[in-house]
């Protein structure tokens, strides 16, 4: 019976113990529920910089026979293309601290960019137009006298419908003007190719007299026209085919500079051009 009891007391006893345990194994923890009211500032900024570094200057290049233009001439030459001055583009990626203080500059080198300088293309076959030039073929000189030219009193006619005569030349305003130039312009005779009153300068020549001075560039109008004037030819009007005032020296050819294109109109029973 004691061993009954005593048995009975243990399993008791342990019965007690296994329920404590199981209650004190559930353990509540605290949550953590906070948020972070402010963020640390970064320790430092990085900034993309750029630098421009200009290349050559653009030079020049004539591409003749390449750019033709529909109502071009073919011995006339002008700009076809302006150049442009290139440029290299650097990158550079700039470090600064939290205080604006500058900590480093380090170029991109893969990131540099490259636009080439072009060059300033002129061609021929150009139109008649400000800044054109061409060398003519040959240069020659003729007078109000010239065989097959109409003229009575000393006096003739141009294409144009403007007077010339033995050294004098009718002005806009209707007057003779002693000497043989168009409202200070000399004349000169072209192939239809160039319009009648266009102005041009002409130079690296030997032509001298009247004015004219051997290898200094002067300007003259284009007022006649002439059956064996024909292409890039040029003949200067000198006064009278016997006048040896203007000599032609040997130079055969010049630089002609077209400087600008004017109409020809008539008013009060004249021709003129409107220079």
């Amino acid at each position: 019976m004691k061993k009954f009891v005593m048995m009975i007391f243990i399993i008791a006893i342990m019965s007690g113990c296994a329920t404590s345990a199981d209650t004190e194994s559930d353990v509540v923890y605290p949550s953590i529920d906070y948020q972070v009211n402010k963020l640390e500032p970064k320790p430092y900024i990085v900034e993309i910089e750029e630098e421009t570094v200009a290349l050559e200057e653009p030079w020049t290049e004539t591409q003749n026979g390449l750019h033709n233009h529909p109502n071009g001439v073919s011995f006339i030459s002008a700009k076809v293309k302006d150049g442009k001055k290139g440029k290299m583009i650097k990158k550079f990626a700039v470090a600064y601290n939290s205080q604006g203080e500058k900590l480093s500059r380090t170029e991109l080198v893969d990131e540099v960019e490259v636009i080439e300088t072009t060059p300033t293309i002129y061609a021929d076959g150009q139109p008649v137009q400000p800044d054109a030039y061409y060398t003519s073929s040959r240069i020659t000189r003729y007078g109000y006298d010239c065989y097959g030219c109409n003229y009575q009193n000393e006096r003739g006619n141009t294409a144009a419908g403007i007077q010339i005569g033995n050294n004098e030349v009718r002005q806009k305003d209707g007057s003779w003007k002693t000497g043989i130039t168009y409202e200070g312009y000399y004349i000169i005779a072209t192939s239809q190719s160039i319009p009648m009153c266009t102005i041009v300068e002409i130079s690296n020549h030997s032509i001298e007299g009247r004015g004219i001075k051997k290898g200094v560039p002067f300007k003259a109008i284009v007022l006649d026209r002439g059956g064996a004037i024909t292409g890039s030819k040029i003949d200067l009007f000198v006064g009278s085919e016997s006048d040896p005032a203007v000599s032609m020296g040997s130079k055969r050819t010049v630089d002609v500079k077209i400087l600008d294109l004017n109409s020809r109109y008539k008013s009060g029973g004249m021709f003129n051009c409107g220079v």
